[in-house]
Order: structure tokens, then sequence, then C-alpha cells
């Protein structure tokens, strides 16, 4: 994982953020991203959070009931924040285009934001544990299945076997990579591997 992984997730302000006035969930989400970057999101507890924020120990349980909690508040941020990616993909020049973009603008939000991904998809946190997470989950894979529902090429096709198969790829190479392991086999960037794979999933039947 890239060492400046998490401050690629936090937004860059240009001076600290204050810990007060509403400000304090934003602190401690900031802060447990910097502590997922460095030690994953087992390595750490709500009392570091809250040293690395720079507040009380007790701080935390005003918006968290437990470190759980905390990690799904991260996670469905980012969703949301991957929904907005996939959001403003390009259209591409037809219904095959338009996946390979969105598996593109996938793949690249997932490499950019390294903390983000590894929390969204551990073991840690379990949507139907957190409504919000599940819906968030939901709301992002729905640009998917939107564009699979309209693409031509699938002629008659499950739409969700095909869904499956392409979020599998994407999920993987973006995994893949972000753990150093796609390329000690594979010449090819990952990009250029999810374009190949995703034409040769959607090729009429």
């Amino acid at each position: 994982m890239p060492a400046d992984s998490a401050s690629a997730d936090r937004p860059r302000t240009g001076k600290p953020a204050p810990y007060h006035h509403g400000d304090l969930r934003r602190a401690l989400t900031d802060a447990a991203l910097d502590l997922i970057g460095e030690r994953g999101p087992k390595g750490f507890t709500l009392t570091e959070v809250a040293r690395r924020a720079g507040v009380s120990t007790a701080a935390p349980y005003r918006h968290f009931t437990d470190k759980a909690d905390l990690l799904a508040t991260v996670a469905e941020l980012g969703f949301q924040r991957l929904h907005d990616a996939l959001r403003t993909a390009p259209d591409g020049h037809d219904s095959r285009d338009r996946l390979i973009e969105l598996g593109r603008a996938y793949l690249r939000w997932a490499l950019e934001h390294p903390s983000f991904y590894l929390v969204m998809f551990g073991s840690e946190v379990k949507g139907a544990d957190h409504p919000g997470l599940d819906r968030a989950f939901e709301a992002a894979c729905a640009v998917h299945l939107e564009a699979l529902d309209a693409a031509r090429v699938l002629q008659e096709r499950d739409v969700g076997a095909l869904a499956g198969s392409l979020w599998a790829l994407v999920h993987g190479v973006a995994s893949l990579d972000l753990g150093g392991d796609l390329h000690a086999h594979i010449e090819a960037t990952s990009e250029d591997l999810l374009v190949e794979t995703v034409t040769a999933l959607t090729a009429p039947g």
C-alpha cells in the first residue's frame, strides 16, 4: 500500500481542520483513515483514533458506538465517493464503451483511495448491521446495473449474472493491484487487462 495512501483519501483544506462545532466526526474519520493506511483496519483502537485527532479518549463515543461503527461510517463514505466517481465516468461511444469507462473509473478510484477500499470490502464491517452503509453500497452497484440493463451487447443474457462477473473482474483487478500481486506474472497494465476482459465478457453470445 502506498505510504501516502491515507493522505490521498482525505480532502486537502490547506489548514488543520477544527475539531469542534460539528467537525469532530470528520476529524475522527480522517484520523481513522490515517491509521488504516499505516496499520490496516484491525491495527488500531478508538483511543488511538482520538489521540491522532487531538481529542479526548471519550470524544469518539459522541458519534460512534464502537470501532466497528466508525469503520462502517468510513466504508459508507467510501461507497458514496465511489458512486460519485462512477456517475461522472464518460459515457463512451456505445454500451460496451460505457461499461469499460465505468470499470476504469472504479479501478482508478480504488487505486487512488486504498484506505477507503480496504475498509469498504473488509470483513470487519457488515452492511446488514449498518443500513446507511447498505444503501450506499446498493447505490454504487445500481450505476453498473443501469448500464448493463441498457447495453445492447447483452441480447438475451441475464443482467444479474453478467453484473456479478463484471464486478468480480473489476474488484479482483483492483485488489490484486493494490496488493502488489497483479504484475508478478502479468505484463499488461491493470486498465488494459480490464478493457480486454470486459470486451470478452460482453461480446454477443
